[in-house]
Formats: C-alpha cells, sequence, structure tokens
C-alpha cells in the first residue's frame, strides 16, 4: 500500500515538473500585464510603457501596461501580490513603493517578501538644490553652515516621498536640523524653491535639470558614488564633505512571489536586451535616468542595501500615513 502510494506520489510529482517546465517552453502564449502604481503620464507610466513596448516584440507577445494607482500605489503593489504567479502579471515599482510605503502604512500590508524580483531597470539620480540667485549657497559647505545659523526649511514632493527621505538622510549625516515642508509633487516644490520661499530641495534630475539649465536652480552636490555625466563640474556629497549617502530612485520589475525560475529568467533576459538597445539608452538620458544594467546577484544586493537604508530612516522619523 505504502509502494502504491509512493508511486502514485512521484508520478504527481514528475508530471507537475513536466507541466512546470512545458508552461516555460511556451511562455507567453497571451498578452502580459505590466501594472504601473502611479497614474497615466507620470514618469514611471512613461518608463512602462517604454519599457513594454520593447519587450512585446522579444517576448513575442503583447505587453500591456494597466494603471491601477490610488492609496500611494498599495492598490497595484497588493494587486499583482496577490495575482497567479505566472508571469502574465508584472510589477513595475521602485524604492519607494517597496520600502517606504509599506513601513509607513499599516493598511499596505505587502513587502518585499510578496514579490519576485524579475530583472533591474534603472536608477534616477538626485541632487541637492537651492534658488540660482546671489543670495543662494554656492556649496555644501555654504548650506550646512546657513542651517547652523539660523532655522529654515526645505521642500519636497511630499511626506515619505524620496525627495522627503533623501534630505532628511542628508541632515542627518551632516548634523543639522531643517523644517520639512511638503508639497504635492516636485513641480510646486520646486516653484517655490526657485521663488525664495524654500532654502534647498533635494529632487530627481529627471525633476530638475530643465530648472538647471534654464538657471532657476543650482545643484550644490549629486547624491551618488560618481559625478553625473550631464552635471560633470558638480561634486558628489561625498566629494562636498558628507560621505555615505546615496540616494537613488531604483526601479525593477517583480513578478508575484513563487513566480518559476525559468519564467522569470526568460523575462530578465528579454529586459536586458531591452536596457542595451541604444534607442533606449537615449531615450532613458532624455529623462536623466540611467539604465540599471547589473546582474540578478547584484540586484538582490541593492535591494538588499536600499531596505537597510529607507525602512529604518522612516521608523526613526516615525513617519505614518493611514
Amino acid at each position: 500500500m505504502h509502494s502504491a502510494l509512493r508511486r502514485a506520489m512521484l508520478a504527481v510529482s514528475l508530471m507537475t515538473a513536466f507541466i512546470s517546465t512545458a508552461g516555460a517552453q511556451t511562455y507567453p502564449n497571451r498578452p502580459v500585464t505590466l501594472v504601473v502604481t502611479q497614474g497615466v503620464g507620470s514618469g514611471s507610466d512613461i518608463t512602462a510603457r517604454l519599457l513594454a513596448g520593447y519587450l512585446g516584440p522579444i517576448l513575442g507577445q503583447t505587453v500591456v501596461v494597466e494603471n491601477r494607482a490610488g492609496a500611494s500605489g498599495i492598490i497595484g503593489h497588493q494587486s499583482v501580490a496577490r495575482a497567479a504567479p505566472d508571469g502574465y502579471t508584472l510589477l513595475f515599482t521602485s524604492t519607494a513603493g517597496l520600502f517606504v510605503v509599506p513601513v509607513m502604512n499599516p493598511n499596505a500590508k505587502y513587502s518585499l517578501a510578496d514579490f519576485t524580483p524579475v530583472a533591474p531597470v534603472l536608477r534616477a539620480p538626485f541632487a541637492v538644490l537651492v534658488a540660482n540667485t546671489p543670495e543662494a549657497p554656492k556649496t555644501m559647505a555654504e548650506l550646512m553652515a546657513s542651517l547652523r545659523a539660523k532655522p529654515q526649511s526645505f521642500a519636497s514632493a511630499g511626506v515619505g516621498t524620496m525627495t522627503h527621505l533623501g534630505s532628511e538622510l542628508v541632515l542627518r549625516k551632516a548634523g543639522v536640523q531643517a523644517t520639512h515642508v511638503p508639497y504635492k509633487g516636485s513641480g510646486a516644490a520646486l516653484t517655490d524653491l526657485m521663488g525664495g520661499q524654500m532654502l534647498f530641495a533635494t529632487d530627481s534630475l529627471t525633476a530638475a535639470m530643465a530648472h538647471i539649465r534654464s538657471g532657476k536652480l543650482r545643484a550644490l552636490a549629486t547624491t551618488d558614488n560618481a559625478r553625473e555625466g550631464s552635471l560633470p563640474d558638480v561634486p558628489t556629497l561625498a566629494e562636498a564633505g558628507i560621505p555615505g549617502v546615496q540616494v537613488a530612485a531604483i526601479g525593477g520589475l517583480f513578478a508575484p512571489k513563487g513566480t518559476p525560475q525559468d519564467i522569470v529568467d526568460k523575462i530578465a533576459a528579454a529586459t536586458a536586451k531591452v536596457l542595451a538597445n541604444p534607442e533606449v539608452v537615449q531615450r532613458f538620458a532624455a529623462v536623466e535616468t540611467d539604465p540599471l544594467r547589473i546582474t540578478m546577484p547584484a540586484f538582490l544586493n541593492l535591494l538588499r542595501r536600499e531596505s537597510e537604508v529607507w525602512s529604518p530612516l522612516v521608523q526613526q522619523l516615525g513617519l505614518k500615513q493611514e
């Protein structure tokens, strides 16, 4: 009896393995949905649609972008976490959605552990910015001295955004304080910064570069390990005397937990081809974004390091979002 049971279990196991392998070999045989947690026209939406347009022909199926916005991205993240782990529902998300929102909002009820990382996609660098006026600080040293001299404020795109947390991280590393003034988006924050209502902001070059080129904003430092190609004369934070701070939005593709590895590998290989396409590289560069062309082990290590920075910072600041 036990022998018959073992044979039956072995048969089921072999059949399951066969079905999984066969599924991977034929994947995809219908359109793939790429979920974006922000609205149409947002930076994430534009990037996802660019990616989908090039991924589709490589995979041999249409990749349909679906905007599931709302609740700071919680709706979109939860929907993918609950989707079938078959490779037909993917998520495009980034640092804040993975490591900030779940800590700030108890209703999120998801974490990185609910997803399978599929492929790195982008890295969007940031910079510390001030108004380009005669009285504004000209260096990071001058900015820190100004903050030590009297209470002043910094602008952000909203509570818990990378623009908020990036400034908080810089302030903590420098040992100074400033009052946070959140806005509804980078556009409004940078407008008031240019108008002199705020002393400084930390924001993405995607949002700020047009204002830097127009002469309305000055970048005091960039927030990555190396200088940015589009701002070769602007020092890094480390060069400016504040080492150990990196601020960038890291974006990638994720699938529901349990998605078969061979399907994940197929999507990852297709994504790597997209990011190597000179047209895609050029379109990324036009919006001050770098294709994140690293190995999967390096991507997993990067995600781990990001989680160790941003989630504890949210807890230390006591940020809550209901």
